[in-house]
């Protein structure tokens, strides 16, 4: 992707509206939101048909709260029915209910699939997971939004995963508070890609009614059965951190257990505190889905010397 700015907010503008509207296909545009500050305010829109004519007039925009439609739009409808193809799955973290920027940073950390992008957006942190392939059509369109529903609940995040969301853009200003607050690009990597299922998969690692699909979500058989490879180990730990945590068990037995497990199918392990902050990503998830609830295993105690 070649750059063309004049200064860095431009700079990071450009990078990140690039990244989120890759490739454009024909009829694609990207969508521009902006008002000034305070409520009651117009919103008003603009299309854009290169990343770098809308990052130059995102940044003009000097004393607006700006936003960009996260995904590509069909002509100038900004609506769900002009969205065709998303190349990314998106959330949106604020540090708020008693969520801290640390916190919310050591939580990121913890994900078994990091994101791609993210943005400090003056209140929160957006963080978005770029497809190696995008998600089109309405059934594969649905998929990602119940994706992103199923992270915005596991994570106590906004519920912001429609097709046709507008998030802050990196390089503006968020005037939301007294002193307004810039919109910056905390990480970047634009080779960092997943498939849609991969993230299907990390949902459904979070303790939960159930799956994606309708079905119980349940530990996968090989987790335990099989040695664990190096690009699974995070993953595998959370499915068995989520599945223990929906029947009841705390944080110490869970911790106890993910070391074990760690311990004897990781290939190589990981570093204690690595395996550590999954545990306790999970151990803040009330304890036991209903199903569950009645069962005496609720804490497992290690025998003295071990």
């Amino acid at each position: 992707m070649i750059l063309h700015h004049s200064n860095p907010r431009e700079r990071d503008a450009e990078r990140f509206l690039g990244l989120l509207h890759y490739e454009l296909g024909a009829e694609e545009l990207i969508e521009i939101r902006h008002k000034l500050p305070g409520e009651g305010q117009p919103m008003c829109k603009k299309f854009f048909a290169h990343p770098a004519e809308a990052a130059r007039y995102a940044t003009t925009l000097v004393n607006d709260d700006v936003y960009a439609g996260v995904a590509p739009r069909r002509g100038e409808d900004g609506t769900k029915a002009g969205v065709k193809r998303l190349w990314e799955i998106w959330g949106d973290l604020d540090c708020r209910g008693g969520h801290s920027r640390e916190s919310r940073l050591q939580q990121i950390k913890a994900l078994p699939y990091h994101p791609s992008i993210v943005v400090w957006s003056g209140g929160g942190y957006h963080v978005y997971w770029l497809l190696w392939e995008p998600a089109e059509g309405p059934e594969t369109m649905d998929q990602a939004e119940l994706i992103m529903q199923r992270l915005a609940k596991g994570l106590d995040g906004d519920p912001v995963h429609d097709r046709s969301r507008i998030l802050r853009v990196p390089g503006t200003k968020n005037f939301k508070y007294r002193e307004p607050r810039s919109v910056e690009i905390e990480a970047l990597y634009p080779d960092r890609r997943y498939e849609l299922a991969q993230l299907q998969e990390m949902a459904e690692s979070f303790p939960g009614e159930s799956s994606i699909d309708g079905t119980d979500g349940l530990v996968p058989r090989e987790v335990l059965g099989k040695l664990i490879c190096e690009n699974r180990r995070n993953l595998s730990l959370m499915s068995v951190a989520g599945s223990l945590r929906d029947r009841g068990l705390d944080l110490e037995t869970i911790l106890a257990v993910l070391i074990e497990v760690n311990r004897l199918r990781c290939m190589p392990p990981l570093d204690d505190e690595e395996v550590t902050r999954i545990a306790q990503s999970i151990g803040r998830y009330p304890p036991g889905r209903p199903r569950y609830r009645r069962s005496p295993v609720r804490r497992i105690h290690r025998k003295e010397g071990r």
